[in-house]
């Protein structure tokens, strides 16, 4: 591997990456830390995926039998054999060559079973969602340990498998929550601090996102969000990344930016997860045919997570 310390394996899921997933390659290759390799878990590309990855010597085109999700992560940590996997969404790019130094250094400690680092939106990305992200993370590192007293909310831990990294060995005894449509990345990480474990930020370990999501996308997701909430049911606190306050400083934040075009977006975007999550909540009172029509992912769910060993 070339470096001290722990090896460090890279997961990338992969469905349709297109011919732009060759730099997010060249750019991992490029990181002043090189690991040990590059997997890239695919759901059933159709497109030229599996030839790009051959050409590149570290990475591996691992075909995946799962949907994107809780059961692709697992399937794919069977596959690696670093001792820290990094999983890394297909349509980011690291921001910078230490990216992979930053996010590992936390797992010099063994007390450290998760990591996570910053997501910020590329340059000349939608202002909206970059606000969104800025909320989300801060410029400061910080590790969670549980205290005695201390309550794990979901809002603190906004530990997105878009860029993190698990300690294997800790994996083996959490998995993450199949059952979950949403927020299984999460879920795993409040189950890690429970379990005595700390998780890490690294703020310097960035990634950059030019991906702005639509009304269609964010309905889906508060659908499934409600959903998991209601389903999963304990005192962690919401899955739900946004205060309620949200609407009320983004709105400020373009009007000073004059990015005044986006203010009705987010008007709408407010409505439709605001129906959308409400609509989740109740899901579990329709009949799996109902249910099939709104959110297909929860029609044939018969288990209940919250009841279910995480560790399956």
């Amino acid at each position: 591997m070339g470096d001290g310390g722990v090896s460090i394996s890279v997961v990338i899921p992969t469905l349709n990456a297109g011919r732009a997933f060759g730099t997010v390659l060249h750019r991992i290759m490029g990181q002043g830390r090189t690991p040990l390799e590059i997997v890239c878990a695919d759901s059933g590309s159709t497109d030229g995926t599996r030839h790009i990855v051959s050409q590149f010597a570290l990475a591996r085109f691992v075909e995946i039998a799962e949907p994107a999700g809780p059961r692709s992560w697992n399937r794919a940590i069977k596959e690696v054999r670093g001792d820290v996997v990094v999983f890394l969404s297909q349509d980011v790019l690291p921001a910078n060559g230490d990216w992979l130094s930053h996010l590992a250094a936390p797992f010099d400690d063994p007390s450290v079973g998760g990591a996570y680092g910053r997501q910020e939106v590329a340059l000349g990305g939608d202002p909206l969602s970059g606000f969104r992200l800025a909320q989300r993370y801060c410029r400061e590192p910080h590790r969670r340990r549980i205290r005695v007293g201390d309550v794990i909310s979901y809002k603190s831990l906004p530990f997105f498998i878009d860029n993190a990294a698990v300690r294997r060995a800790v994996w083996r005894g959490i998995h993450f929550n199949e059952h979950l449509p949403v927020g299984a990345d999460r879920v795993w990480a409040r189950q890690v601090v429970l379990a005595s474990y700390t998780i890490a930020y690294a703020p310097d370990a960035v990634i950059t996102t030019a991906v702005a999501g639509g009304l269609k996308a964010a309905y889906r997701l508060a659908l499934l969000t409600g959903y998991t909430d209601q389903h999963y049911g304990d005192e962690g606190g919401t899955l739900w990344p946004d205060s309620r306050h949200f609407v009320k400083r983004a709105t400020w934040y373009l009007l000073r930016g004059l990015a005044w075009g986006r203010i009705p977006y987010l008007a709408m975007e407010d409505v439709v997860q605001r129906y959308g999550y409400k609509l989740g909540r109740r899901l579990d009172r329709m009949s799996p045919q109902f249910r099939g029509r709104f959110a297909p992912e929860t029609a044939a769910d018969a288990r209940h997570p919250d009841l279910d060993d995480l560790a399956a």
